[in-house]
């Protein structure tokens, strides 16, 4: 019998020995822009927020590239 685990099961337990905490901000949670650009812009045109929505997405996921590239050669990270 054949048994697969996600991608993931490395390091599934790995947030609950974490001693000192995670700090960091998580952008991909809570968006880049947010913090960035001021409330205002968020809460007017509807095609404006969709369209900084959208610019936030692709910064987001360069951000991921450049964490994955970052850590490459890093065997244990957890990207």
């Amino acid at each position: 019998m054949d048994f697969t685990n996600d991608v993931s099961y490395r390091n599934r337990h790995y947030s609950r020995y974490i001693r000192t905490g995670n700090n960091k901000y998580d952008y991909e949670k809570y968006g880049i822009l947010t913090k960035s650009l001021p409330k205002i812009l968020f809460k007017g045109n509807t095609v404006l927020v969709t369209f900084l929505q959208f610019l936030d997405m692709r910064i987001i996921m360069m951000f991921k590239l450049i964490e994955k590239i970052r850590t490459f050669k890093h065997i244990t990270s957890m990207y």
